[in-house]
C-alpha cells in the first residue's frame, strides 16, 4: 500500500547499503564468494531508502586443500 518492498535474496551479491552480515559459510565454489548464502531476518525499502537492512550470511571462498 505505501510501496515498502522487500529486500534480500540468496545468491545475489552482497552489498553494505542493503546487507547486514551475520556470519560467514565457507564455500569451495569460487563464483559464490561474496554472495548471499543465506536469508536470516529479510529487509525492507521504501523507494530507495533503507527501512531495514537484510541480515544475511555470505558466502566466503575457501580453497580445498
Amino acid at each position: 500500500e505505501y510501496g515498502v518492498k522487500p529486500i534480500g535474496k540468496i545468491g545475489e551479491s552482497f552489498d553494505p547499503n542493503i546487507h547486514q552480515s551475520i556470519d560467514v559459510v565457507e564455500t569451495d565454489k569460487k563464483e559464490n564468494e561474496h554472495k548471499v548464502a543465506e536469508v536470516i531476518q529479510k529487509g525492507y525499502k521504501l523507494g530507495e531508502r533503507v527501512i531495514r537492512a537484510a541480515r544475511v550470511n555470505v558466502y566466503e571462498y575457501k580453497e580445498p586443500k
